[in-house]
């Protein structure tokens, strides 16, 4: 393989990464500072009880934070394993 296949295969892993990082890292990102910006500003609608439970609206919405950020991770996992690691397997069969 030359060097120009090497360069065109390594793009290729780079946009790759990016395409699944930047998605995942917004969602992430974004999910954490909307609840720690509704602690922050409006503490009151997390202290809310659900209707006949005696589980709040805060706690119920932390536990939904915590799937969602596994879910991430195993978005993650499953792209990477799919879409980057046959890319680095061929960088690394080349060399």
């Amino acid at each position: 393989m030359q060097a120009k296949d090497y360069t065109k295969t390594y793009e290729q892993l780079i946009r790759t990464r990016l395409k699944i990082l930047f998605p995942l890292i917004f969602l992430t990102v974004s999910s954490y500072f909307s609840f720690i910006g509704v602690i922050a500003f409006n503490p009151k609608f997390f202290g809310a009880l659900i209707v006949g439970t005696k589980i709040s609206i805060g706690i119920l919405l932390g536990f939904f934070l915590i799937l969602l950020i596994f879910l991430i991770t195993f978005t993650y996992v499953y792209l990477a394993n799919k879409k980057i690691e046959p890319l680095i397997k061929q960088i690394q069969k080349n060399v």
